[in-house]
């Protein structure tokens, strides 16, 4: 707790004012640009911080980067479960506002959900990967691929193979009827997720000038999210490596309960402890 101050009044009242979370300490003040209009943003006035509202902040890698993509299309199709429950969902990526625009207009994710932060100011101060020997004088392209191997990205081999093997645990990607079906219904069936990514592939490919950041250093960084409750935080994530983004219904299940909890990115929770009442 934070040390009790007396006022200016003549009654020399004690106010005590409760510690911010070391996370939004680290970013509150961090100016990124909105995908909507360009104007920078603190991000501490993203949402209403003094009435303890709650915010799902997702830092997303840069904007052509298949994490985000998925992340988005995801986030696109909760986004009205969030909005029930009062919770804005803020999407900060790598990149410059025509980067963030670009991936707006493709995976048509409100601008106003988006903003850019190119210096990636928000990643480094919440001390999140920068990818494989981050330090080497090596060309960030060449980073990438052994980090799709899993080295220096732990969790992406397992996450690609999913893709493939399909997840009984995962709810399933494409709406019936669709040609998975043959396979079962009402989970994740195997090729599924693959073929979405190939489709991102496609798609990021074709629209790469547009998307990828102005810094090539980037290319390797990964993001997080967190959940916050005014200054608290209630929920986070950090991404191990290329595709461990975090799960959109723990977020959204975070959003709803009185705990707070710490996920692994592999779909555990590490930490979580019930508080009696919501800070």
């Amino acid at each position: 707790f934070g040390s009790a101050r007396g006022d200016r009044s003549g009654w020399n009242r004690r106010r005590i004012r409760v510690r911010s979370s070391v996370e939004y300490d680290a970013i509150c003040d961090v100016s990124v640009k909105s995908a909507k209009g360009g104007e920078e943003r603190r991000v501490g006035d993203l949402w209403d911080v003094r009435s303890g509202q709650k915010a799902a902040v997702v830092f997303l890698t840069h904007f052509g980067d298949f994490t985000s993509w998925e992340l988005g299309q995801q986030i696109s199709k909760k986004i009205s479960l969030f909005d029930e429950k009062d919770v804005p969902v803020i999407c900060i990526g790598l990149g410059s506002v025509d980067n963030a625009r670009k991936y707006s207009q493709l995976l048509s994710v409100n601008k106003s959900l988006v903003f850019a932060d190119e210096p990636g100011n928000c990643h480094t101060a919440l001390g999140f990967s920068k990818g494989l020997a981050p330090d080497a004088d090596v060309n960030a392209y060449l980073k990438l691929l052994p980090m799709l191997a899993g080295i220096g990205s732990p969790g992406t081999i397992q996450e690609v193979l999913r893709g493939y093997t399909g997840d009984r645990r995962a709810k399933p990607i494409f709406t019936s009827p669709n040609m998975f079906d043959v396979l079962g219904t009402g989970y994740q069936r195997p090729f599924e997720l693959a073929t979405l990514r190939l489709g991102n592939m496609r798609s990021i490919l074709q629209n790469w000038d547009e998307l990828k950041p102005k810094e090539t250093e980037q290319l390797t960084w990964q993001g997080g999210a967190i959940v916050f409750k005014g200054e608290d935080v209630i929920f986070k994530h950090v991404d191990t490596g290329i595709l461990t983004y975090a799960d959109v219904d723990k977020m959204l299940e975070a959003a709803a309960s009185l705990t707070r909890a710490n996920d692994t990115g592999d779909g555990g929770v590490i930490e979580a402890a019930a508080v009696p009442t919501e800070p």
